[in-house]
């Protein structure tokens, strides 16, 4: 199955950029996340939000706007890698320390996350 995306304009709005486009593979990776009531590992693609991902296999975990402009989210890496640019969020030396907003991350590989990290950001 392939995938078009045409994007279409609102009001003068610029369109925006899809993350996948016609003919290209969609790469899933395991996503490992530790929250205070366990540990759950859920399967997430390459072009969806971490958030996004667990609320779809029923993983619960806290969050306020969906969309990188609050700390609601917040977890900590463990290991690999996110891409998190659609947030604006955390600092770079937050981003430095391993925090990552669930709601605006996608997975660049195999991942662990500590959840319900709001508290540590602070």
């Amino acid at each position: 199955m392939s995938l078009t995306v045409r994007p279409t304009r609102v009001f003068g709005a610029k369109p925006m950029k899809a993350r996948a486009t016609r003919g290209m593979k969609v790469q899933a990776y395991k996503v490992t996340l530790k929250t205070p009531s366990g540990e759950s590992v859920i399967e997430c693609s390459e072009d969806t939000y971490i958030l996004d991902a667990a609320d779809e296999a029923g993983v619960e975990l806290p969050y306020s706007c969906r969309a990188g402009a609050c700390s609601s989210c917040a977890g900590k890496i463990e290991s690999g890698e996110v891409d998190q640019s659609d947030g604006s969020f955390l600092e770079d030396e937050q981003i430095a320390k391993g925090f990552v907003l669930t709601c605006v991350a996608y997975p660049k590989g195999d991942v662990t996350i500590t959840t319900h990290q709001e508290e540590a950001l602070y």
